[in-house]
């Protein structure tokens, strides 16, 4: 048995450990100060460095003379060999941790360089803010690297231009688990964080709105909470009605070569032709939000069958964030009254009152639009062009 693997050192050996584990295994530094010695653990480690007992129960003990004392003692080893063969090897805490730093600083350069990513300010300040706020440290813990890797593999699917997706088949083949993308799993909920991010909305707060968000990107949580509102459809009555997901995919469109389908941002769109022009409206498509997977549907069938599309939105950040979203996933979308001079004839109009708000998003069709927006700084919205969409719409 080792002469001091005995009870009256152990508040010495365990203070010894913390110290030289956080200081990286040096012997610098202020004494440690032992303070509640009982008088057999004060006599055994006074005897030790062979000093006087102290008499109110507190030592201070430099490592350097306790590393000496150890080494003209009957065992004739520093304090180092001392502490490994009493419990161990002590851990270089401090290197562990510039060696843990080094590796996750590399490992978020290459989440950066991910495919996702890209050239994107606003995906890239989405990684930063992972990092800095350490939310995807909190949910995956040492896996974080793995699962936000995981979550820009999803990510780069849904800004490709398939659409579409049903949530448990897109988690199948990405995560290796049906469920992997679920609500409360940490792939899931990191996806979730970045499309709430990119498209500048709220974490959802419930169900409700975590089946919105995923749908709004073009996944379907289920066919019957996902739907599209529409109107003069082919195959449906003239009356505004809302198609789920499961009524779009079983849907077939008879061919439409050089009609033009008119896709609106907002139902009062929809609901204003249905209303003055009944059967007479042109098919409408009404997107409510971001284009969710029923949408993307109907539109796919629609541009198989040989339509066109335009669209119109809100002339405000999230209008134009929804127009790209749109023209990458539909790629022969084109706008409708939505450029720089139909919004300057608007503003010239008295029309915009609400001052813009938000993170700026640029036009996909008009490279214009967003300065032009930015100079006026206000919005216009769809119901205060009615009259001209509606004179487009009965033409």
């Amino acid at each position: 048995m080792d002469p001091f693997d005995r009870p009256a050192y152990q508040p010495l050996w365990a203070a010894a450990r913390r110290r030289v584990e956080t200081n990286g295994l040096s012997l610098e530094g202020t004494p440690l100060r032992l303070k509640g010695l009982t008088p057999e653990e004060a006599d055994a480690i006074a005897g030790l460095l062979g000093v006087r007992r102290p008499v109110d129960g507190s030592l201070r003990v430099p490592l350097s003379a306790l590393d000496r004392a150890l080494r003209s003692s009957v065992v004739g080893r520093g304090l180092l060999d001392t502490l490994s063969v009493l419990g161990g090897p002590p851990v270089d805490r401090r290197g562990r941790k510039v060696r843990s730093d080094a590796d996750r600083k590399q490992q978020w350069a290459d989440l950066a360089a991910h495919s996702a990513v890209g050239d994107d300010s606003a995906f890239t300040g989405w990684l930063d803010h992972l990092r800095a706020s350490g939310v995807a440290r909190r949910l995956a813990g040492d896996d974080e690297g793995e699962v936000v890797s995981t979550a820009l593999d999803v990510l780069a699917v849904l800004r490709s231009r398939d659409s579409g997706h049903r949530l448990a088949v897109l988690a199948a083949e990405l995560t290796g688990d049906a469920h992997g993308l679920d609500r409360g799993r940490p792939t899931g909920t990191l996806v979730v964080h970045a499309l709430s991010w990119l498209s500048a909305q709220p974490f959802p707060r419930d169900a409700a709105d975590w089946r919105r968000t995923w749908s709004e990107a073009g996944v379907a949580c289920d066919d019957l909470s996902c739907d599209v509102l529409v109107l003069n459809l082919t195959g449906w009555s003239a009356e505004p009605l809302r198609l789920t997901l499961r009524q779009a995919s079983s849907w077939r469109p008879r061919a439409a070569i050089g009609n033009t389908v008119y896709v609106s941002e907002n139902p009062a769109v929809v609901a204003a032709a249905a209303d003055q022009l009944d059967d007479r409206s042109p098919t409408m498509v009404c997107l409510d939000g971001m284009p969710s997977t029923a949408a993307l549907v109907v539109l796919d069938g629609l541009v198989t069958a040989g339509s066109g599309v335009r669209y119109h939105g809100d002339f405000d950040w999230r209008g134009l964030a929804i127009a790209s979203v749109l023209a990458r996933k539909i790629t022969v979308a084109a706008p409708w009254r939505f450029g720089v001079a139909d919004y300057r004839r608007a503003v010239e109009r008295d029309l915009g009152a609400i001052a813009l708000s938000g993170r700026a998003f640029a036009s996909p069709w008009d490279d214009g639009l967003r300065p032009s927006m930015e100079d006026a700084g206000v919005a216009v919205y769809e119901e205060q062009v009615l009259a001209d969409l509606l004179d487009d719409l009965a033409r």
